[in-house]
């Protein structure tokens, strides 16, 4: 699916008894909080856009009612928080959209949210606060305190189900509180991305979660202020054994003037809690030129499994990077079927689930221009991957995908054995 799409609303198909309400100039609603209020379950509101392409201003949605959809129509439509009050005081959300608890089966599409700020610095352009099966889809989310923000109550009742796809979330985060505003911070019992490009926080991390289960799939991860995944605990979402987090068929890629911290992926704990669970790291393709550890296990419960990864240096031939530091002795790590740069450190035995590198850079058709497709049939990549147990399919569908380069996912075709990293050979 391209990004810039949006489904016409005569393609949209109502449940029975639901209405759609039209917001927009000469629609019956000028504005959408006024539609918010009318709308009841099951109801589609369909916002055009303003003359000239101008944000809806001062936009503050709190929304309670259950599956309620609010839709892009005739356009990207533009909704502004600049102004607003995301403050979390009463019944004022803490975002541009806010899904609250009983929005369930919310879904979000074809906007673009931007312009959250708060004295707490958490200002978000979307928020879902407690509410299941709740989707955002086709959305741009930038420059706001937070793009994108999550959280349920401690228990497999709250923030289930939660699915972001196919949205670009880009510079979020707030100089005022460094470090602690994030593209996407999120928590619940289990969230999903799938076909998202997220980059360049401005202060924290790319993607934080504390959510039970986290799955990020297909999707393009870079040039973050400081780490591109933080993984870290939660009373209750990661205490629960199982709390696991699965990237899988995702371009990971390090900033190369990086001002944070310069690792890739901590799995573990930050806030004193346990987390009990496993990474498992599937098919990505990851790029970073520091030193500093591919993944950091921060937990004596958290461990690690790497099949089929692809991990190069961005041409620094640094020597002693590292793969993998553990925190606690108790952790276990598992893999097959990977490469590594030659100047990644076989420190502590891990190297051994990395494949011996002979190559400087994999065949890449564009590194520079960030494509990461493989261009030839290079020995040390193409069939040179193991085929996924069936358990480590099931979280992602039993279906492994790869990003399109127009922002999406499409179904990966890998005959025999599979090719290494993201993309199978003959990505189009």
């Amino acid at each position: 699916m391209n990004w810039r799409s949006i489904l016409p609303a005569a393609l949209l198909v109502l449940p029975l008894g639901a209405v759609e309400l039209h917001v927009g100039p000469e629609q019956a609603f000028a504005h959408l909080e006024d539609a918010v209020l009318r709308a009841a379950a099951g109801d589609v509101i369909l916002v055009h856009p303003l003359p000239n392409q101008e944000p809806y201003a001062q936009v503050g949605l709190n929304i309670t009612t259950p599956r309620l959809t609010l839709k892009a129509t005739g356009g990207r439509v533009v909704l502004s928080g600049k102004g607003g009050d995301q403050s979390g005081r009463g019944a004022r959300p803490r975002a541009i959209v806010q899904f609250s608890r009983g929005a369930d089966g919310g879904v979000l599409e074809g906007f673009e949210l931007t312009g959250a700020h708060n004295h707490s610095h958490n200002g978000a352009g979307v928020r879902i606060n407690q509410a299941n099966d709740v989707t955002i889809r086709d959305c741009v989310i930038h420059h706001n305190d937070m793009g994108l923000m999550s959280n349920g109550d401690g228990t497999s009742r709250a923030g289930v189900n939660q699915m972001i796809e196919h949205c670009l979330i880009h510079a979020n985060g707030d100089a005022s509180d460094p470090g602690f505003n994030h593209n996407l911070y999120l928590g619940g019992y289990s969230v999903t991305l799938l076909g998202c490009e997220v980059h360049s926080s401005l202060t924290g991390h790319n993607i934080k979660s504390r959510a039970h289960k986290t799955i990020v799939h297909a999707c393009y991860v870079h040039d973050s202020a400081n780490r591109e995944f933080d993984l870290v605990d939660a009373q209750g979402d990661t205490t629960m054994p199982g709390s696991d987090a699965v990237l899988a068929g995702n371009v990971i890629v390090k900033a190369r003037h990086c001002s944070g911290n310069r690792g890739v992926i901590h799995f573990g704990q930050d806030g004193g809690k346990d987390h009990d669970g496993t990474l498992y790291l599937l098919h990505n393709t990851m790029v970073t030129p520091y030193v500093s550890p591919v993944v950091l296990l921060s937990s004596g419960k958290a461990h690690v499994q790497f099949f089929n990864n692809l991990i190069w240096d961005g041409g620094g031939q640094q020597s002693r990077q590292q793969l993998l530091a553990l925190l606690k002795t108790s952790s276990q790590v598992q893999g097959a079927g990977n490469w590594r740069s030659e100047g990644f450190s076989d420190g502590n035995g891990y190297g051994r689930i990395f494949a011996p590198a002979s190559l400087t850079q994999p065949p890449f058709r564009n590194a520079s221009a960030g494509d990461y497709r493989l261009r030839e049939r290079q020995p040390e990549f193409a069939d040179a991957g193991r085929r996924l147990p069936q358990e480590l399919l099931r979280p992602l569908r039993d279906k492994l995908r790869q990003f399109q380069i127009s922002l999406g996912s499409a179904p990966r075709s890998d005959e025999g054995r599979p090719a290494l990293g993201a993309f199978a050979l003959d990505a189009p």
